[in-house]
């Protein structure tokens, strides 16, 4: 090639490079497509420019080649990261630290960028070379000779520390807040208005996600940087970047802890409605439904307000989401909210209880077709025992089988739920356990309580008085139940047994600190002692009595009016059995406790209640042994042909059988009398 000739192939190389250049930089048009025109110009160029003959120009089509490809979305991104690390370390073949510095820069950046996000099960590896890359452009970027290039380094760095993994979390985002404090000694409100929001939000983004003990001060931090970059990206002039760093905000104010805790997390709620002023599931459908996901936890979070009200709210929030995630295109996150809407349902407390649970049931067995224990084990487990608690509380259906399956779902959580890797899940699952054993009316009933014993005494090898009182104090209680359902030769012993459990569980569930759980117990108590023959069986009914008494300090017939009325109806059982000489006293108790009963247990309402308080009314007017014998014989045999009437009707032979032997005593007394 002569001189003339190699002046016009430069010259056409020259127009090419320079066109996709123009192509690579342009900031109209579609900008993938632009980006392909620039990569074929590059190529054109580069027919002509041969490292021997141009090594500069050369260099030069290299990089812009190699940032053409590092920019390129379309077709295969890992394709076109790795064509862009060949050409941009082919670039290096000239552009070295000594010859050019600044080039060499521009490269190692590029270079780090690209490294930074190259996919991959091990992004370790990339990871680290892009450190490598980044730091080395610091050797020739510093603040004081290059001060906007340093900055974007220092931001570019500030994202890589974010993306390491590793156990050593909060030391990487340390590094990561350095980096981006270095970047906003360059990047200011005035001088670089976009620059200092978008490191603002990203700094704002490490502040919320920075574990420890701070994690107060740190969402603070993070929200005072949220409320920063909205002074650049504001709704009317950048709205998807405002309505992301809502998002962020809401996420901040969501997770933040303190004492006014609905105050932050309606503030969560403002931010995300106000993200939804931009993101429409037509145009933005994926952070459309990010947003309505978050939405839905805050909602579930809410403690103030109408309950059934926010949990609807919940609700529609993970059905919009399910509108974009699709189980095929996004299985994780299909999922994800599927298991969030199965929880909602869960807590869910309408007239609609059982329609609820099975739609839970829906909603987690939708999660485990992802959710598989070989690919999210720890999620698999969790869905496992949701599952399982929604099965025990189903009674649609055949709830015994119901019940079976929840001892599946529960025995397949400790698969991953081992003691010693998760003791605090492994005791709660063998609780719920416990619990479904207890349930559990097939099979040899014997068997199935020694289950419930065996795995509620599991799970107070985890729970202790000291580290967890209340789930420690709810396993006894459960222990005692278990042990107070025992029927054989042993069941006094068993009685016993449940009294110590009953006893350890008050240690914590004392009336001042839990008044429902302690009025719970004080009864469990009181009908353990009353069925309780060993020892000084008249001491044993006062000790029941007093409990009886102690629990309607809170199970009052206004707050809890089943519960009052069940603890009256054994009250007056163990005021009636009570002897001595005060017999008199006893039974004229017990018959104003089975009255009271009357006014919970209505005729209509509560037939076999209603007919068991007047069966035992009766016998405790029929055992009178002072005052009108006459009368109260009377009113026995009233009580009793009220019951009869009902337990009749109700087809109950052998309570009619008991009803009628009661009756024939009382009326025989009776003609004895006359």
């Amino acid at each position: 090639m002569n001189n003339q000739e190699r002046q016009a192939a430069a010259s056409n190389a020259n127009a090419q490079y320079t066109l996709g250049v123009s192509y690579r930089t342009a900031l109209d048009g579609d900008r993938q497509v632009n980006l392909k025109q620039a990569i074929s110009c590059f190529q054109a160029a580069l027919d002509i420019y041969t490292i021997d003959m141009f090594p500069t120009e050369w260099a030069g089509a290299q990089y812009e080649l190699g940032e053409a490809y590092r920019e390129l979305q379309l077709g295969d991104r890992h394709f076109n990261l790795r064509k862009a690390l060949l050409y941009l370390q082919s670039s290096l073949e000239i552009y070295t630290y000594e010859t050019f510095p600044s080039e060499w820069a521009r490269t190692q950046y590029g270079l780090g960028l690209a490294y930074a996000f190259m996919p991959g099960k091990d992004r370790q590896p990339f990871l680290d070379k892009a450190q490598t890359s980044l730091q080395s452009a610091l050797r020739v970027y510093t603040y004081a000779t290059f001060p906007e290039e340093w900055a974007s380094v220092q931001a570019s760095l500030g994202d890589l520390y974010c993306q390491f993994p590793g156990d050593d979390r909060p030391s990487l985002l340390k590094k990561a807040i350095a980096c981006y404090e270095m970047a906003l000694k360059v990047y200011t409100h005035t001088s670089h208005p976009e620059k200092w929001a978008e490191t603002q939000h990203s700094l704002g983004n490490v502040y919320a996600f920075l574990p420890g003990a701070n994690r107060n001060v740190h969402l603070t931090r993070a929200i005072h940087c949220y409320r920063a970059a909205l002074q650049v990206n504001t709704y009317e002039q950048h709205p998807l970047l405002w309505a992301a760093t809502m998002h962020s905000m809401g996420n901040a104010f969501r997770n933040l802890p303190g004492t006014d805790a609905d105050t932050d997390l309606k503030e969560a709620v403002r931010c995300y409605q106000s993200a939804l002023k931009v993101y429409t599931r037509q145009k933005t459908p994926d952070e459309w439904a990010i947003v309505q996901t978050s939405l839905g936890i805050t909602y579930n979070l809410l403690s103030q307000g109408d309950e059934q009200t926010r949990l609807e709210q919940a609700i529609r929030c993970f059905r919009a989401a399910l509108q974009v995630y699709r189980y095929e295109q996004n299985p994780y996150d299909w999922a994800k909210t599927q298991n969030m809407l199965g929880l909602t349902y869960l807590d869910l407390a309408d007239d609609n209880l059982q329609g609820n649970l099975l739609s839970a049931i829906a909603c987690f067995e939708a999660t485990l077709r992802v959710y598989t224990r070989e690919a999210f084990p720890m999620g698999w487990a969790a869905v496992q025992n949701n599952l399982g608690n929604a099965y025990c509380n189903l009674t649609d259906g055949d709830q015994q089988q119901n019940l079976q399956k929840a001892i599946v779902c529960y025995e397949a959580t400790l698969q991953v739920y081992n003691r010693k890797a998760f003791p605090l899940d492994w005791a709660k699952t063998q609780n719920n356990l416990g619990n479904a054993y207890c349930s559990l009316l097939l099979g040899d009933h014997l068997h199935n309580t020694e289950e419930a014993i065996k795995h509620y005494r599991a799970a107070l090898l985890v729970y202790s008085s000291a580290e967890t009182p209340n789930e420690w104090a709810s396993t006894q209680n459960n222990l005692g139940n278990a042990y107070a359902s025992i029927h054989n030769e042993k069941r006094q012993a068993f009685l016993e047994r449940a009294i110590a459990c009953y006893e350890a569980a008050l240690q914590v569930h004392t009336r001042e600190a839990f008044p429902f759980d302690w009025a719970k117990i004080q009864n469990n108590l009181g009908v353990v002692y009353a069925e309780l023959t060993s020892g000084e069986r008249q001491q044993h009914l006062r000790q029941a009595i007093a409990c009886y008494e102690a629990a309607l300090h809170v199970r009052t017939r206004r707050s809890a009016p089943l519960d009052w009325a069940a603890l009256q109806f054994n009250l007056g059982n163990a005021y009636r059995e009570l002897q001595g000489v005060h017999r008199q006293h006893y039974l004229e108790k017990a018959i104003a406790c089975y009255q009271a009963t009357l006014l919970v247990y209505k005729r209509a309402e509560f037939p076999f209640e209603w007919a068991a308080s007047k069966n035992n009314c009766g016998n405790a007017y029929r055992d009178l042994p002072d005052g009108d014998i006459h009368a109260n014989l009377e009113a026995a045999i009233t009580c009793y042909e009220e019951a009869l009437q009902i337990f009749l009707s109700l087809q109950l032979s052998e309570h009619v059988r008991g009803v009628r032997e009661n009756l024939e005593k009382a009326t025989f007394d009776l003609q004895l009398l006359e």
